[in-house]
């Protein structure tokens, strides 16, 4: 048997087939040092690994360059958004063990017939083992039952008058004991350098008959990056757009999926800056907010309740930051830790910052970093799980 470092250090190899090590007790004993598992980029083509921390990285051509990283259902995923493919990640010990295709579902491009990338942007997995897929790029949100090779998609070009709603994060929730697939959609302005001028919304699909059954506008517009769920509450990073911090209707948004209501609970100009990122843990919320400086885009670190929206540590005295620039990326609560990336280079790598949480939501830093050999683009706590 491999041992997990030397499973994950293998590159493109390794983001291959693994299924035969995967959620063994052997493999898992082996890397229960991990604590984090990370998508990692510079952005460039091809500069995409997969990380565990503390650990190594795997890289290979099929990463690509512009990742995610999500995880749902006990089951993770690191998404190559420009290459179409979803890996199937072993989220207590980093590495890949199965991948599959959306490259059936890209767009054709009318003038030269070429496909371009569907641009899957994130994945939840239902109980099932049912997989869905919003994509980004073209105005469907495409489905893997178990065992399937292919995905099917149902068409959302309806939901925009340009024809493409971007299909942005997704999260699989038991309403009534029956799972939901909840897709926002940006709904940003194509023929406008993808501004942000018209109401978001969220769909509530049902997993089982594979159906959109509710449309429900946001009070927030465009939602961004992947949602963090909380008892059944949905919440999401809403920048609007980013070049202005005081939108009336941007900030941090909380979904009710019992009765499909949602609410801005807090709005940009109360934070100063537009919401990149959110991660929600009990009694305690996170964001990384971004100023308005266009091409600088400054970023600090915010904690707030998740109920009532009061902000415990504001622009004014951040957890972290601010930055010079667009540095911090990726959010991740394990217990009462807090994981922050910096992709500001230090001594000894890119840092991810821990945070200690005290006294209900009060986050002071323990002076430990864990360094990666790649800038940080997402986080996911690492945990025990067996694949199906």
């Amino acid at each position: 048997m491999r041992s997990a470092v030397s499973a994950l250090l293998l590159a493109a190899g390794a983001v291959a087939l693994l299924a035969q090590a995967c959620g063994s007790d052997e493999t898992t004993a082996s890397c229960g040092g991990v604590e984090l598992i990370a998508a990692a980029s510079d952005y460039s083509q091809n500069g995409a690994a997969i990380c565990a921390a503390p650990g190594g990285c795997a890289r290979g051509a099929d990463l690509g360059g512009d990742p995610m990283l999500t995880v749902s259902n006990g089951r993770a995923f690191f998404l190559a958004r420009e290459n179409d493919l979803v890996f199937e990640v072993h989220p207590t010990c980093g590495y890949a063990f199965a991948q599959r295709s959306l490259t059936s579902l890209a767009p054709v491009d009318p003038t030269t017939g070429a496909r371009r990338p569907a641009n899957p942007h994130d994945v939840a997995a239902a109980p099932d083992g049912t997989l869905v897929v919003p994509l980004y790029d073209t105005p469907k949100i495409a489905f893997f039952g178990p065992g399937d090779a292919k995905p099917t998609a149902i068409d959302i070009s309806a939901q925009d008058p340009d024809g493409n709603p971007q299909a942005d994060a997704v999260s699989i929730v038991h309403v009534g004991g029956v799972p939901k697939a909840f897709v926002t959609l940006e709904r940003l302005d194509d023929n406008a350098k993808l501004l942000s001028k018209q109401p978001s919304q969220m769909l509530r699909i049902d997993v089982a008959t594979r159906s959109i059954e509710a449309v429900i506008e946001l009070e927030g517009r465009n939602p961004f990056n992947p949602m963090s769920e909380l008892d059944g509450a949905l919440f999401m990073a809403e920048p609007g757009n980013f070049d202005a911090a005081d939108e009336d209707l941007a900030g941090i948004e909380r979904f009710d999926t019992a009765t499909s209501t949602s609410r801005l609970i807090l709005r940009e100009r109360d934070l100063r800056g537009s919401v990149a990122e959110v991660a929600v843990t009990r009694g305690c919320g996170a964001a990384i907010v971004a100023g308005p400086e266009v091409d600088v885009n400054p970023t600090w670190l915010v904690t707030f309740d998740p109920e009532t929206g009061e902000i415990f540590s504001s622009k004014e005295s951040p957890a972290l930051g601010p930055t010079p620039g667009y540095d911090l990326q990726g959010l991740a609560w394990r217990g009462d830790q807090l994981y922050v990336g910096d992709r500001r280079r230090g001594a000894g790598g890119f840092p991810v910052h821990v945070l200690a949480r005290k006294d209900g939501c009060t986050l002071a830093e323990t002076g430990r970093t864990i360094e990666l050999p790649q800038r940080p683009v997402a986080l996911r706590p690492a945990h025990q799980f067996h694949p199906r």
